[in-house]
């Protein structure tokens, strides 16, 4: 496995949202998480590379905004509450396939996520490891 990709993302992470069905039946997906999908989009595009086509290994930290009674801190503090971790992964690996990154996110067979409260610039600290 080599690095391929290691870059932080700005802005504020959101949650992929599930699928609305509306009165008359239609599904749909709702596009609260659009502008963090095209920020996420943006950065990668910049320093695209070939589509990925092997497997291939993510390791991401989401740096949330802290509630302003928490107290400056240098380091990051565990984020416990809403988004769901794997919710921000589905967001993140739907604009990393969107922008063909990879081929398919089904190629991602080992994730590392974790998600914190920012100590100074919210976003996603983004590491893709692959073999060619």
């Amino acid at each position: 496995m080599k690095v391929i990709y290691q870059l932080f993302v700005c802005g504020i992470p959101k949650a992929q949202p599930r699928h609305r069905t509306a009165t008359n039946g239609h599904v749909y997906n709702p596009n609260s998480a659009n502008a963090w999908k095209e920020e996420i989009r943006l950065s990668f595009r910049s320093c695209k590379r070939p589509t990925i086509t092997g497997a291939v290994r993510l390791t991401v930290s989401f740096h949330l905004p802290k509630p302003k009674s928490m107290k400056e801190e240098e380091r990051n503090i565990p984020h416990t509450k809403k988004p769901d971790t794997d919710n921000l992964l589905k967001a993140l690996m739907d604009a990393l396939t969107e922008e063909k990154i990879w081929a398919d996110d089904a190629q991602v067979y080992d994730t590392h996520a974790g998600k914190y409260y920012a100590a100074r610039k919210t976003g996603a600290r983004v590491i893709i490891e692959a073999d060619f």
